[in-house]
């Protein structure tokens, strides 16, 4: 893999250095990543159905309930085979993976998390002090189908790119 949540040796090993142990206490790591991981290299390495895992990046995974979002490298989204996520829902017990793409800017977040939903606005708004937040509106009728409440979806965007982003529904 190109990219992991900590370093591969601290990944193989199960034992971390004190940079990836110092990130872990601080919560910027998480063990689910570093399992995930260390199950992705397995596979990477020992199954050649799986060999395209060496080209993909990942970032990070949020565990939210029966929801894992597993954040990955542009256009990794792509190469992500049904057969590898029925493998990692299997093995981990989840009910559903959303996959997001590692990147700053709110609109393919917002979209990955309420796939198959659409959007029906994103605006930028500048405040007064200088910073800038977003608003993202989505259908009204779409609310009660989110697998996210509005909060939930609030928190969920500024943890994937630190964005404040209020959600709306109209």
């Amino acid at each position: 893999m190109k990219v992991l949540p900590a370093d591969k040796t601290c990944i193989n090993s199960g034992f971390l250095c004190n940079n990836c142990q110092a990130r872990l206490d601080a919560g910027e790591i998480s063990e689910f990543e570093i399992d995930l991981a260390k199950d992705l290299i397995k596979l990477e390495e020992e199954n050649e159905e799986f060999a395209f895992l060496k080209d993909i990046s990942f970032h990070k995974a949020i565990d939210f309930e029966d929801v894992v979002i597993i954040v990955v490298g542009k256009r990794d989204k792509l190469r992500i085979t049904p057969k590898l996520m029925d493998l990692i829902k299997e093995t981990y017990e989840i009910d559903e993976i959303l996959l997001v793409q590692n990147t700053k800017k709110p609109r393919p977040v917002v979209e990955a998390l309420i796939n198959p939903y659409k959007i029906k606005s994103l605006n930028e708004i500048f405040l007064a002090t200088g910073d800038v937040q977003f608003r993202a509106v989505l259908w009204e009728e779409d609310k009660d189908k989110l697998l996210f409440t509005k909060e939930e979806l609030e928190e969920l965007i500024f943890e994937l790119t630190g964005n404040i982003t209020r959600v709306e529904f109209q």
